[in-house]
């Protein structure tokens, strides 16, 4: 259910905010984790002091994850079709957004519900500010309506500045998961190629934030 890859995936991840974001800040932060599975990675943050609500479109994963972590609150939540309806400090959007039928008024109701967002996707291997395509998916953990979207960094970074949010990419090799020890499973400091190409694994990580919000209460080497 929760085996070494995804260990080792949560643990570099939620490792690389700590060393970019000061621990301190989550404390007693409400932060909702979009696209949650069973809730490990808000299960992570609850650790470092937030208060988490884990929303997810699968009942069945909700039922898991209410077992496995009973510190969670836990919703129902179809990002297709439903919108967030109240504010939070943080949103926690990881391995969602290429699982959606689309993007654009999505992360617009994203990004008038917080004001730090901790962002990461699988993307497609392309520097075009429009580029995108639409694939079909199937599985348990896969688009929950069928078609997923791949867009390219630029597009989702175009949609961030045009709902006012700043943003920072993460090429940390620290985030690289390993499929095994010839490749990566998940590879997050890739050079693009502009192939307009993508496959299992290549993603972009961002830590993003309100233009109105306070960078100064968080970061630590944001800027470099």
């Amino acid at each position: 259910m929760f085996n070494d890859h995804y260990q080792n995936w949560t643990k570099n991840r939620v490792n690389t905010i700590k060393k970019y974001i000061s621990i301190d800040f989550f404390k007693n932060k409400n932060l909702l984790e979009l696209g949650a599975g069973y809730g490990h990675n808000g299960n992570e943050f609850n650790k470092l002091g937030c208060n988490v609500t884990s929303s997810e479109g699968r009942n069945e994963h909700i039922e898991i994850g209410k077992k496995l972590y009973p510190n969670l609150k836990f919703i129902n939540l179809d990002n297709d079709k439903d919108k967030i309806n109240k504010k939070y400090d943080i949103i926690l959007h990881w391995g969602l957004l290429y699982h959606l039928n689309e993007i654009e008024n999505h992360l617009k109701n994203v990004c008038e519900c917080c004001d730090l967002l901790l962002l990461e996707s699988e993307v497609c291997d392309s520097n075009d500010e429009n580029f995108y395509f639409i694939q079909k998916e199937g599985g348990y953990d896969q688009a929950l309506n069928v078609d997923g979207i791949k867009p390219s960094p630029k597009y989702v970074e175009k949609i961030l500045k045009q709902n006012n949010f700043n943003f920072k990419m993460i090429k940390d090799p620290c985030l690289n998961s390993y499929y095994d020890k010839y490749e990566w499973f998940h590879n997050y400091d890739w050079d693009v190629k502009n192939t307009n190409k993508s496959y299992s694994g290549l993603r972009r990580f961002w830590i993003c934030w309100k233009n109105s919000f306070n960078i100064d209460n968080i970061y630590l080497i944001l800027n470099n």
